[in-house]
């Protein structure tokens, strides 16, 4: 905006000098008499407005935003393994500093207890671990601490109902040790147990209990897809307290996995991951090629729609449904039964309805 100050003899004579300095454009903002009987225009005149095309053409062109680094997207600051300002080879990086242990459910080994942090997908995790044993015809031991929480013991419930199974609610960890070395040796027990905040020393200190009351491995259930020093930190509080492995939950739902192999060399080994909210194969064996492979595939689904847009919807696979046998049938195993409306497709309703994933 341009401002100008008139000074003449008359109020005409000011408006004419007005329209010759600005134009007919220019508007007043004030006027005054002087001392000496003229008067005094303030006038401002807006600048030329281009049309639109000028605009477009003069301005200023945008800046690409560099394309982040596979492991920065991923939120992997791996800066100190570099020497000297050296290429960063991350697949050597991962492959010295996180390592994988597989889970032992067979009757020999200890009990294996789940824990982790509200909302982890625990429950699931046991629920996965049960139908899995049983569909290869061996009937687990299914134990839960989690008395207190509200629909805890239905949704679990509702699994080994369906699995032909029984679900023991142990109160106190005297009782978990007695059903533990009655049961240990002839199969497999599965023990889910209440969500802990890693940083309250009275939840760790009841989760370390029921630990060594059950001599079992305990095992760390984690969401991927959170903050990587949240993670990391929320992890090694959990080893510190026993957990020895890891199974990460919801990779369907997360883009990221930062955290989970921040959390990994943070020293404790991955065990399984979740590949989509099924019961049945909802969880898979890791190693480091699957684990680079799974990092891959979010990297480049990513690229592929920041560039092209949203994917196309895939087309899911038709989920098998588990039924059991009929009473009078002689075999306890259970079978695949897609005509069946209830089983497994009931229960992951009912798990989706309790918030369990």
């Amino acid at each position: 905006m341009r401002i100008k100050l008139i000074r003449d003899v008359s109020m005409s004579a000011a408006m004419a000098t007005l329209r010759k300095t600005l134009g007919e454009d220019a508007f007043i903002l004030s006027s005054r008499a002087t001392s000496d009987g003229g008067v005094e225009l303030t006038a401002a005149l807006d600048p030329e407005v281009p049309d639109e095309k000028e605009q477009i053409k003069s301005a200023v062109p945008l800046k690409t935003i560099p394309k982040k680094t596979f492991h920065d997207w991923h939120g992997l600051d791996l800066s100190s393994f570099s020497d000297h300002g050296a290429e960063l080879n991350y697949k050597r990086i991962l492959s010295e500093n996180i390592s994988f242990e597989a889970l032992d459910l067979s009757a020999d080994a200890p009990p294996v207890m789940v824990c982790g942090v509200p909302g982890s997908g625990k429950t699931l995790t046991i629920a996965r671990f049960a139908t899995r044993l049983a569909l290869v015809g061996i009937s687990p031991v299914v134990m839960t601490t989690d008395t207190e929480r509200s629909g805890a013991l239905e949704q679990l419930a509702a699994c080994t109902r369906i699995l032909g199974l029984d679900l023991i609610a142990v109160e106190s960890s005297e009782m978990l040790e007695n059903l533990c070395r009655v049961k240990q040796g002839k199969m497999p027990i599965l023990i889910d147990t209440g969500a802990v905040v890693p940083f309250d020393e009275k939840g760790m200190k009841i989760l370390t209990d029921l630990q060594k009351a059950a001599q079992a491995s305990l095992t760390l259930v984690h969401p991927a897809g959170e903050d990587p020093a949240e993670t990391e930190e929320t992890v090694s509080w959990f080893c510190k307290n026993g957990a020895s492995k890891m199974i990460v939950s919801r990779t369907d739902c997360a883009r990221r996995l930062g955290g989970i192999v921040r959390g990994a060399m943070a020293g404790i080994p991955l065990a399984e991951a979740s590949t989509g909210s099924q019961l049945i194969g909802g969880l898979k064996p890791l190693d480091f090629s699957s684990l680079n492979e799974l990092m891959i595939s979010k990297w480049e689904m990513a690229s592929a729609v920041s560039s092209d847009g949203p994917q196309k919807k895939l087309a899911q696979s038709a989920m098998p449904v588990v039924s059991r046998r009929p009473a009078n049938s002689d075999s306890t195993l259970l079978k695949m039964n897609a005509p069946s409306v209830t089983g497994a497709a009931a229960l992951m309703k009912h798990i989706a309805a309790q918030g369990g994933a």
